[in-house]
């Protein structure tokens, strides 16, 4: 009979132990075989249960990337000249799949970023291309214009969004000028195929023509703000015309002006991080096209410190001269340039303050059926872009 608590005889009942001599130790081979199934079942599980979150975001983005392919009005020429652009489009998503993923399901997931995308086809890509920093790489590029808008949602009034980035423009108010003429404020989304930033603020004339323009990008994770462009009238009589502003605005320069709006922008959201793009690292500034304004001497005159990848690193708060740091015979001067300054950094102010009631979404598609047309015509050469 066997012994008790053994297993019977047979070639079942052998071990390795049988072949070894006497007095060897053998590990017993079968619970580390139960441990090892007991992981793999265990992986098997974790990947059953995996396999239907991973379907719904497989499905989520493919649909979305098929949606990004629609209602591109930014893609012109012929069809064949379209049809390159749409497969280049696809190979840049392809090199970085997650990441665009991930930022067609942010536009997707929210209303006002869908009618933005209707406006401004471009935004689905702008990351593919030369964008702010001629250095950054395609996940910065795609990071920080995700950041940007993240921003843009949780902190500008929803009015004020809709009307900057759904229609195009929102007058921030006016200002009047030395002879009296009319001068408006405007802030604006980036123009189409536009590479400097995603917020441009505006110095307008009457009718809402720009003569000076600023553009910058904000991060909201570690708060920064980033200035890639600040633009002023072009043409031969360009010098004229910004000569005849600062005469108007009692000898301000109106680039001082647009940076001083950047800085009330800064410190209405409590960001003290200012970089500005270094003339070696402005976008286009290796297509061959020329810079027609020196960026690296006006920061370090706004004593900028030169940082590593193309930035100057501005100063938290911006530096203004006291009345009594000016002669006497300059100072009724130097009270109407400032109250004028103060004055435009208010409307800016009021604008980010008071809540804009948030347009009607009919009124929007409406706005936008008689907007898109006319943008779609609009190109890049206009008179304040670099």
């Amino acid at each position: 009979m066997n012994k008790p608590n053994h297993p019977p005889a047979g070639v079942l009942g052998i071990g390795i132990e049988a072949f070894l001599p006497s007095g060897v130790y053998a590990p017993d081979s079968r619970r580390p075989r139960r441990a090892q199934r007991s992981l793999v079942e265990k992986c098997m599980a974790a990947a059953m249960r995996c396999a239907g979150v991973a379907d719904a975001w497989r499905d989520s983005g493919l649909a979305n990337m098929l949606l990004s392919l629609r209602d591109r009005g930014d893609w012109s020429g012929p069809w064949y000249k379209r049809g390159v652009t749409a497969l280049k489009y696809i190979v840049r998503s392809a090199c970085m799949p997650l990441r665009q993923a991930r930022f067609l399901s942010f536009i997707a997931a929210h209303p006002q970023m869908r009618v933005y995308r209707q406006r401004d086809p471009r935004l689905l890509e702008r990351h593919m291309h030369r964008y702010v920093n001629a250095t950054w790489r395609r996940h910065q590029r795609v990071e920080q214009v995700h950041r940007h808008y993240r921003f843009a949602l949780t902190h500008l009034p929803s009015g004020l969004f809709d009307l900057v980035y759904g229609l195009g423009r929102a007058s921030l108010g006016s200002l009047i000028g030395k002879d009296g003429s009319v001068l408006t404020l405007c802030m604006r989304p980036p123009i189409l195929k536009g590479c400097e930033g995603e917020l441009c603020l505006q110095l307008c004339d009457a009718n809402e023509n720009p003569l000076y323009s600023i553009v910058f990008t904000v991060s909201d994770e570690q708060p920064a703000i980033m200035i890639g462009c600040l633009q002023g009238p072009r043409g031969e009589h360009a010098r004229a015309r910004v000569r005849e502003l600062t005469r108007n605005m009692y000898g301000m320069r109106p680039k001082q002006l647009m940076l001083s709006l950047v800085y009330a922008f800064a410190q209405h959201y409590g960001i003290s991080k200012l970089l500005a793009i270094s003339n070696d690292a402005y976008p286009l500034r290796r297509s061959g096209r020329p810079l027609y304004a020196d960026y690296d001497a006006f920061w370090t005159e706004q004593h900028g410190q030169p940082a590593e990848g193309g930035w100057y690193v501005l100063p938290s708060t911006q530096m203004h001269k006291s009345e009594a740091q000016v002669p006497s015979h300059h100072r009724s001067a130097f009270r109407r340039r400032e109250a004028f300054r103060r004055q435009a950094e208010q409307l800016l102010t009021q604008a980010l303050e008071q809540p804009i009631p948030a347009l009607p979404a009919f009124l929007v598609q409406e706005c936008l059926v008689a907007v898109v047309p006319s943008l779609q015509n609009h190109r890049a050469e206009t008179s304040w872009v670099s």
